[in-house]
């Protein structure tokens, strides 16, 4: 609470001791018995606080910046705002001329430029004052010639450390970090060293974000000859708990004719993906030759992987945290939760009373990719919508005839889908490898693995290092924790190389 004047009271100039205390703070050769407690004086029982005038404030602060040109980067400093101090670092960082001056004298590059000089041969690029070996920079632009001490391979990690790791530099990017150091000193291959050490630098690549696209080029799945053969499956949910009770949607996914078949169900369980999957897909249309879900328990698991070795059917999964391999229903799981939005009641509680009729709709347009609607791929002909008009005439072929029909449109309509599928595959790629690594690691390499759920404001980004102990295909990887059993999947743009620190020295060398 603030202080509140209750009283004001007049104090005779002789009684006044509080004015002579505000100048005169001075302890030297006093008792501490004999006087005041420093802050506060007594009087009828009220409070009187001291003050310290704004000269006398001054007078009491020391230099911020030390003399001699020394860089002082390891003293604790305490803010008004928090009474905690930086740790300090564990040994002094020393980059004064005088420690510039001794080490140069221990450098081979730098003794022989410095005898160059001193036996007349002439070098603009450098000169030797107060025996330091100076960098002559020309500013662009200006044409001003500034000097940097150039700095020996000794102290290299030193100022690395200082204007890099410490508190005061804040472990930020190349470029601040760069243009710090040059402002400063000069060595050989000044930037490449700076760029390997905070590439190498363990807590920037645990902490920092990734303002580039993430690795690895885009793996199209190739489109199968006939649909039906490859399926995608994955569930859609949680959603508010409709009038019937179900909560989530079951869709699978034909990846040639994009037909879709969805169902609404109470629970995402392993037993109701696997009763949809042989009742609403393998009984009406066949088995699959490839089923492609995600990592979810209600998909793996030793049912699902039963009906799948029973059917002969290659069950595929994707990696955690990565459904672009389960694009396809992905992308149908977004466009048909807008198009039910738009049924729903107030309370959304009958979102379910109209996913059959929004899926029918999806089924029956024209898909942008194919240049036909799912259905007629599927089933060979066109749907007959409740709103087209009848014909009076009523042709009928002999089934010899329309089975050839069938199968020579069939055909074509295929190949054509097949076609324009690939030309959009091609875009795609295009598009999306656009300033894109693709890049690949080897058993044994280290790497991080990034966080994608579950962080907090403050927590890492990445975690490991991890070992890279098999691959799986073009783009995923199984990591495993060092030092444990630990394993998991992960695709190439969830990790991270581990870059080992070298020699800055061997780098200016």
């Amino acid at each position: 609470m603030l202080p509140q004047i209750v009283e004001i009271k007049y104090k005779p100039g002789k009684e006044n001791n509080d004015a002579d205390y505000m100048t005169r703070q001075d302890d030297q050769g006093r008792d501490d018995k004999d006087e005041w407690p420093r802050g506060t004086v007594t009087w009828d029982d009220e409070v009187i606080a001291t003050a310290c005038t704004r000269s006398k404030t001054k007078q009491q602060q020391q230099p911020l910046l030390p003399t001699n040109d020394t860089v002082v980067l390891n003293t604790p400093i305490a803010t008004k705002a928090s009474t905690k101090s930086i740790p300090a670092a564990t040994t002094p960082i020393d980059l004064t001329h005088d420690r510039i001056r001794q080490a140069q004298e221990g450098d081979s590059n730098i003794t022989t430029i410095v005898k160059q000089l001193t036996d007349g041969k002439k070098n603009d690029q450098f000169c030797f004052q107060d025996n330091i070996l100076f960098r002559l920079i020309r500013k662009k632009g200006r044409g001003t010639l500034s000097k940097v001490a150039y700095l020996p391979n000794s102290l290299i990690s030193t100022a690395m450390d200082a204007f890099h790791d410490h508190p005061l530099s804040g472990h930020f990017g190349t470029t601040r970090t760069f243009n710090k150091l040059k402002a400063r000193y000069w060595w050989p291959q000044m930037r490449r060293a700076v760029e390997q050490h905070i590439r190498s630098c363990d807590k920037c690549a645990r902490h920092n974000i990734r303002r580039t696209k993430e690795d690895g080029h885009l793996k199209n799945i190739q489109p199968p000859d006939d649909v039906f053969q490859i399926v995608h499956m994955d569930f859609w949910g949680p959603m508010t708990t409709s009038d019937d009770g179900n909560r989530y949607v079951l869709v699978l996914t034909d990846n040639l004719s994009k037909y879709v078949i969805a169902e609404a169900y109470p629970d995402c369980t392993a037993k109701t993906a696997a009763k949809f999957f042989v009742e609403k897909y393998i009984l009406v249309h066949g088995a699959p030759e490839r089923l492609i879900t995600d990592n979810g328990t209600h998909f793996s698991n030793a049912l699902m992987k039963t009906i799948t070795q029973t059917t002969n059917i290659k069950h595929a999964f994707s990696a955690s945290y990565h459904p672009q391999t389960n694009g396809q229903v992905e992308r149908f799981n977004a466009t048909f939760s807008a198009q039910l939005a738009k049924y729903c009641n107030k309370e959304k509680s009958d979102w379910d009373v109209f996913l059959q009729q929004v899926v029918n709709a999806y089924n029956t347009g024209i898909h942008a990719t194919t240049g036909f609607a799912p259905y007629e791929l599927a089933f060979g002909r066109k749907f007959r919508s409740p709103f087209d008009s009848t014909s009076p005439v009523v042709k009928l072929s002999r089934a010899t005839d329309f089975y050839k029909y069938l199968q020579r449109s069939r055909k074509i309509i295929i190949n054509a889908a097949c076609e324009n599928i690939r030309q959009q595959h091609h875009l795609s790629k295009q598009r999306y490898d656009t300033n894109r690594k693709d890049t690949t690691y080897d058993i044994g390499d280290l790497v991080y693995v990034k966080v994608c759920s579950n962080r907090h404001k403050l927590d890492e980004r990445w975690l490991g290092p991890f070992e890279i102990i098999q691959r799986c295909g073009d783009q995923n990887y199984i990591v495993g924790e060092q030092g444990t059993t630990r394993t998991d999947r992960c695709h190439v743009s969830q990790l991270r190389q581990v870059v080992e620190r070298h020699n800055v020295a061997l780098l200016a060398n």
